[in-house]
């Protein structure tokens, strides 16, 4: 009826367990490994910076585990572990023309894939305009996939693949991709494996830090003038729900 007083609802703020995973990486100089190595001062700098890169792909494998593996929700006494579930996981045999034979990466895999944020209405038309964006992370091998399929079918899409194969772009089909040699992958038997590749929603998924990476150099006084050089990082990721991560198998040479 009329003037009936304003109800409002609560915001809701649940989110997924996320526990830190630390990792670190120590390096150890003698006093005398500059001389011995032909410097004039300790090579702290490039061990900085190799550090730096372990980290980097360190925290490559956590973001992978935390949005392909077991996530946790639920409420304190009792959490529950989620997987991923088989309707958003496109199997290494998905072809268009209802072949079973294994494949790498096709483009009717990456039609399938992204076809399911829009099937499941969280992504497509006016619902990327905050931000959002198709990834997907493949190696090497599923962008030679890629472009063999495009080739071999005389698809229109043949140098926009090539672009991407080369490294010149990173974009296709609306879809993000990055490049990286770390994927999951188990054995399929034959000298062949199946490698899982994830497509994403940038949004749809979280990587959180307890703390940045942090390197520390100090002296030790066992052995005398010795430097130790540690780097250390605390952080972990999961899905915020599984209608925004696709799995995508690729059967590929071992």
């Amino acid at each position: 009826g009329r003037f009936q007083p304003t109800v409002g609802e609560e915001a809701t703020w649940e989110y997924r367990y996320l526990f830190p995973r630390k990792a670190e990486k120590v390096t150890v100089l003698d006093e005398d490994d500059a001389s011995e190595l032909g410097l004039s001062v300790a090579p702290t700098g490039e061990i900085r910076l190799e550090h730096a890169s372990a980290a980097a792909r360190k925290i490559d494998d956590i973001f992978l585990a935390g949005i392909l593996g077991t996530n946790y929700e639920g409420a304190e006494e009792s959490i529950q572990p989620v997987e991923i579930p088989g309707t958003q996981t496109i199997v290494s045999t998905y072809s268009r023309d209802g072949s079973t034979a294994h494949t790498g990466l096709t483009l009717a895999k990456l039609v399938r894939a992204k076809g399911r944020f829009g099937k499941l209405e969280v992504y497509g038309q006016d619902l990327d305009e905050g931000g959002d964006r198709v990834c997907m992370a493949v190696s090497q091998d599923e962008l030679d996939n890629l472009l063999h399929d495009v080739e071999e079918t005389g698809s229109a899409d043949y140098n926009s693949v090539k672009a991407l194969v080369d490294g010149k772009v990173d974009y296709f089909m609306g879809i993000w991709f990055l490049r990286t040699e770390r994927l999951p992958f188990i054995s399929a038997g034959a000298g062949k494996i199946d490698r899982t590749c994830p497509m994403w929603l940038r949004n749809g998924v979280r990587l959180g830090f307890w703390n940045d990476v942090e390197t520390t150099i100090k002296e030790l006084t066992n052995p005398d003038g010795a430097l130790q050089i540690r780097s250390k990082l605390r952080a972990n990721a999961h899905r915020k729900d599984e209608d925004r991560v696709v799995s995508v198998i690729c059967r590929q040479d071992a």
